[in-house]
């Protein structure tokens, strides 16, 4: 009992992110808690993970250096400094209590997944035949950061997460697990008709970084299947699914006909010079009409993460200095002021470790990656179950840099853990092999 206990606890973090107990200095989840009570523990009975100290340590002295040179204040980067730090040494910690076995952890990942992927289909099932408690889940649960998100097939599924895109980032893993055990005819890590249940919830949350997920899952497949008749058939159905995606999910096309307007057709670089207020509000409406908001932010981010990466290409500010930077760079005052969101997380982790951390931190993220990556070996079919979790996880990592700003959030360290021991543990045992 007291095992399932922390099971709940440890996972509860990755997939329920619908209530925050207060929001400044930072925003506390509900899921947090366990994190709380479980640390201390982890501390007296567990060895630590001295080498966590050869990222905290750069870490702590580029922030005190920016914070000299006032690049950045000491609240906001404790407030972040203080998260990650806690957060990683938490989940390595978690990697014990498992005894470093991934792919008992993995599974349980993907049994929680099956079961959140069922409770979207039955939200998406409930708002068709009008029973609102099955779709609103407010009415149930203490949701303050949570909404019924209407699109889709009449909404977006978001299960327990706050938003779709949530949906899209944490369920990845567990949807190319999935897509290939569907094609593979195998049931290694679930049953078909559980990856089934994945697959369609995943693709109905209509999420774009779940559009994103789908194509990432596909060249992944085939790139690591080495043939080129795979790659070749990977290229028009991704093409094709794309169109699909584009013609039939609103939110999606309108995503990315506001990403195609701002970096292809550069529609803020326009002669504003001595423009009376009445051409402002003209242009202003004009291209909100023309512009998804989010785009605009991704953008807005993109650009304030550039200069800030130009001033100070090889450290950058220091974390939670984001935020500092945006107040410096920000487009937002062209428009009115009207989409002051993701000042401080750059709506994209990589953005912002590029302008928090620098050349530096770029760096390490791409030699993590390729460095712990555990590709397909055709001539060992025992050791699949390591290349299969490695791609899994290596889409998260890919959605979360590309589109979440949180450098934590849905526990997003625990997945960084798993694909380091992950690798770790599949050379320890192709060594066994070899030596048979």
């Amino acid at each position: 009992m007291i095992g399932f206990l922390i099971d709940v606890g440890i996972f509860s973090n990755l997939f329920f992110t619908g209530f925050v107990f207060f929001k400044d200095p930072f925003e506390f989840y509900i899921s947090y808690i366990p994190i709380v009570i479980l640390l201390p523990v982890f501390i007296i009975k567990y060895r630590f993970f001295a080498q966590s100290l050869y990222l905290l340590i750069p870490l702590l002295l580029i922030g005190l250096f920016n914070i000299f040179i006032e690049n950045n204040t000491v609240p906001r980067f404790l407030k972040i400094y203080l998260n990650i730090t806690v957060n990683l040494i938490f989940y390595q910690y978690v990697m014990q209590y498992y005894a470093y076995d991934i792919k008992l952890l993995f599974k349980k990942y993907l049994n929680v997944s099956y079961f959140v992927c069922a409770l979207g289909l039955f939200q998406l099932f409930s708002f068709w035949i009008g029973f609102t408690y099955g779709y609103d889940l407010r009415l149930i649960l203490p949701l303050n950061k949570w909404g019924v998100n209407p699109g889709g097939l009449g909404i977006r599924i978001n299960s327990f997460f706050s938003e779709p895109s949530s949906l899209g980032i944490a369920i990845a893993p567990a949807f190319f697990i999935s897509l290939f055990q569907l094609f593979s005819r195998t049931n290694e890590f679930l049953a078909l008709k559980k990856c089934l249940v994945i697959v369609i919830c995943y693709c109905l949350s209509f999420s774009s970084l779940a559009f994103l997920g789908i194509f990432i899952s596909i060249v992944l497949l085939a790139l690591n299947f080495g043939a080129v008749r795979y790659f070749l058939l990977a290229i028009p159905l991704s093409v094709f699914l794309f169109f699909v995606a584009y013609n039939n999910a609103p939110e999606f096309k309108a995503r990315l006909d506001g990403i195609n307007e701002l970096f292809i057709n550069n529609i803020l670089d326009e002669n504003t010079a001595g423009e009376t207020k009445r051409a402002k509000i003209r242009r202003i409406q004009g291209f909100l009409k023309k512009v998804h908001g989010s785009s605009f932010v991704f953008y807005n981010n993109y650009t304030v993460a550039k200069n800030n990466f130009v001033k100070n290409p090889l450290f950058g500010t220091g974390l939670g200095s984001h935020e500092f930077a945006y107040e410096k760079y920000s487009l937002n005052k062209m428009i009115g002021g009207i989409y002051e969101f993701n000042m401080g997380d750059a709506n994209s982790l990589f953005l912002r470790t590029i302008s928090e951390v620098g050349l530096m931190g770029a760096i390490f993220i791409i030699l993590f990656v390729f460095k712990y990556f555990v590709p397909h070996d055709l001539n060992l079919r025992e050791i699949d179950d390591y290349w299969l979790i490695s791609n899994a996880l290596l889409v998260l990592i890919l959605l979360t840099y590309i589109r979440q700003g949180n450098y934590t959030y849905n526990g997003f360290f625990i997945y960084c853990w798993m694909y380091y021991y992950n690798h770790k543990n599949y050379h320890e045992y192709a060594e066994t092999l070899i030596k048979k």
